[in-house]
């Protein structure tokens, strides 16, 4: 299987739905590495790198999980794989 790195801009009302934390776990159990972090203008940032079915199951979740109705926009763009991650961390 194919390892990439996907890196997504998330849009909405997230804060204080634990939504960093339940997609760091998600991360985990997927085997999958990277980051989440806030962003100053509101925006959540995740950079996600593993096996290709599992990084597109983790965007998945991120749209369909109940946090999904406070979401406006997710953009996202598939990158070069990069050897920066041992694990995946909340910043």
């Amino acid at each position: 299987m194919k390892e990439v790195r996907l890196r997504v801009l998330i849009e909405g009302r997230l804060q204080g739905a634990n939504f960093r934390l339940n997609t760091q776990q998600q991360a985990d159990k997927l085997g999958l590495v990277g980051f989440i972090r806030n962003l100053s203008d509101g925006r959540i940032e995740i950079e996600v790198q593993g096996q290709e079915n599992k990084v597109e199951q983790l965007l998945q979740w991120c749209q369909e999980e109940p946090h999904g109705g406070q979401i406006k926009s997710i953009l996202f763009r598939y990158d070069e794989p990069i050897n920066r991650y041992s694990e995946f961390s909340v910043r």
